[in-house]
């Protein structure tokens, strides 16, 4: 917060009262305006493959100016280094960065030690409100170096309360068929133990690893339940690539996934509807969903693991 009034550091200033409305309907979509946000933001860039190549001369994260740095992890125990960074263009009160081994160049493609850190770091902080996300690239993904999100979210969204239905292992599920959209969600309890902990970070990221390799746009969505304290890490999958921001409608990163959806102008603040928000998040993410449930088995499972490296069709 010292940081957000020093004048030029930030993109613009958070505004403190916003306007914000929950639409109408079975759901409860959260919307609210920033219109700054897509006014005053870095240009995206475009990142059009899962793999892609690391341009030193873009925009990266070893460009910051150290006043943007809020603190260095050293995260002895998985030989990893995350800087904690503020988003300059943010989305909500504490938006930061959370970037590992920022040296390293990694682009953008969830590491095992990054969703390690990640998932212990959410598991282990008495902070409800404070949520993570993740966009590949061709899934909103704006910068090509390694990142998460971390948003103080305090809003009961519709990704709260869902309903799950099991895949396998009594910890991995998608979403009940009455759910506004689908998704994969790894359920990590308060009571596991470290080698259980670990045993369900490696299988997401088999998932992450696998989707990337069959050029699968994914976003993650990791929150805390707060009757409970068991994690909940939601791996939304698309069928389509979508490498630029559209300004015509609302973009489609992990926040609209999980509920929370940021507007450019009062119009569509209070014109949006719940069924415009499920039309538009269907038309991005297609029909991939029977084959990666299928995969989150041989995964979870242990069974058939060539399977999962097999080229993903339609």
């Amino acid at each position: 917060m010292q940081l957000h009034e020093m004048p030029g550091l930030f993109a613009y200033q958070l505004r403190e009262e916003r306007l914000k409305r929950q639409l109408p309907g079975r759901y409860g979509f959260h919307v609210e305006l920033n219109a700054d946000r897509s006014l005053k933001r870095r240009a995206p860039q475009i990142i059009d493959n899962l793999n892609p190549k690391f341009k030193p001369q873009q925009f990266n994260f070893n460009k910051v100016d150290g006043q943007e740095v809020l603190l260095i992890i050293d995260d002895l125990k998985d030989k990893c280094e995350i800087q904690m960074i503020i988003n300059k263009s943010p989305l909500t009160k504490y938006h930061t960065l959370i970037c590992p081994d920022v040296k390293k160049n990694l682009v953008q493609r969830v590491t095992l030690k990054s969703l390690a850190f990640c998932i212990n770091f959410l598991r282990n902080i008495e902070e409800p409100n404070m949520r993570m996300g993740y966009n590949s690239p061709g899934a909103l993904a704006s910068v090509n170096h390694l990142h998460f999100h971390l948003l103080d979210m305090p809003q009961e969204l519709y990704i709260d309360k869902v309903n799950l239905q099991e895949i396998a292992g009594g910890y991995a599920y998608r979403l009940n068929k009455e759910s506004p959209t689908e998704a994969v969600c790894f359920v990590v309890l308060a009571k596991d133990d470290e080698q259980q902990v670990m045993e369900k970070v490696q299988n997401i990221h088999k998932l992450t690893e696998w989707l990337c390799n069959n050029k699968l746009p994914h976003n993650m969505f990791i929150t805390q339940q707060k009757n409970s304290n068991d994690l909940r890490v939601f791996v939304f999958v698309r069928e389509k690539f979508c490498v630029s921001k559209d300004v015509t409608a609302f973009n489609v990163g992990f926040c609209e996934l999980a509920g929370f959806i940021p507007l450019s102008d009062e119009d569509k603040v209070n014109n949006l509807t719940e069924q415009k928000v499920i039309e538009r998040i269907r038309s991005v993410t297609g029909n991939a969903y029977d084959a990666v449930y299928d995969q989150v088995q041989h995964i979870v499972n242990g069974t058939d693991q060539s399977l999962w490296q097999q080229p993903f069709t339609l």
